[in-house]
């Protein structure tokens, strides 16, 4: 398979039903019907639309949260910074995902930055509007419980990924998270790219040539396009 990438509160909206996949078997993605929640629903009617440039901070370390964020177009990572400048990122959000959520539900200041790396646009709803429908919607209850596990696992494989992953597998697994994110192409930063990597940013590009002569991968105009996703999720395993 070929992908691009480039480095109411209305009782009658619940009934909105939508696709969710179960598990993708490389080959088909098995899904099921699950009712669409009240939150799900007022974002996607929403007009109260934040927009920011690429590298426009959207919420600091340290800020107190007063909203609940969903990307509606864009791509928005978080980082932590060391003493000595350097980015670790901690999350890579994409089209569709909610953002700001962790020191909302824990009741706490945000322990990381948030940047639009390209231009984003996300919808708010107010800190205490969300609160209310955690405590009123079992459904939206459910869904960021899922999330704040989901979370935890992922950042669980985060750190494995960055003591014990080969080069390689660093970077075929950043390709791949990316490649979940972007719709069409992605076009990011070699930087940006090395730090979701966990690596140098001369290895990243030494280890994307390799991946480019072995046919994984091309690269035109600092778009990269997956070849074979295949032989790339091989390297996972």
């Amino acid at each position: 398979m070929k992908r691009l990438l480039v480095v109411n509160n209305n009782n009658e909206s619940h009934k909105v039903m939508e696709a969710m996949p179960i598990f993708d078997t490389g080959t088909a993605t098995y899904s099921r019907k699950v009712q669409s929640d009240r939150l799900t629903t007022l974002f996607n009617l929403n007009t109260n639309v934040n927009k920011y440039k690429k590298k426009e901070v959207i919420y600091a370390e340290g800020n107190h949260p007063v909203q609940l964020y969903f990307i509606k177009k864009g791509i928005v990572k978080t980082y932590k910074c060391n003493s000595e400048g350097k980015e670790l990122i901690t999350g890579i959000y994409g089209e569709g995902e909610y953002l700001g959520y962790v020191a909302l539900l824990e009741e706490t200041v945000y322990k990381d930055i948030a940047v639009a790396v390209e231009y984003a646009e996300l919808a708010v709803i107010p800190k205490d509007e969300f609160e209310g429908m955690m405590e009123t919607d079992w459904q939206v209850a459910r869904k960021f419980i899922n999330l704040l596990a989901k979370d935890i696992a992922e950042k669980e494989q985060l750190l494995l990924g960055l003591a014990y992953n080969s080069l390689r597998k660093k970077v075929a697994e950043a390709l791949i998270l990316l490649s979940r994110k972007y719709k069409d192409a992605i076009k990011i930063s070699r930087d940006n790219l090395a730090a979701i990597a966990g690596t140098a940013t001369e290895s990243l590009i030494r280890t994307l040539g390799e991946f480019r002569q072995e046919k994984l991968i091309d690269i035109s105009e600092g778009y990269i396009t997956i070849i074979n996703e295949g032989k790339l999720k091989t390297m996972l395993n």
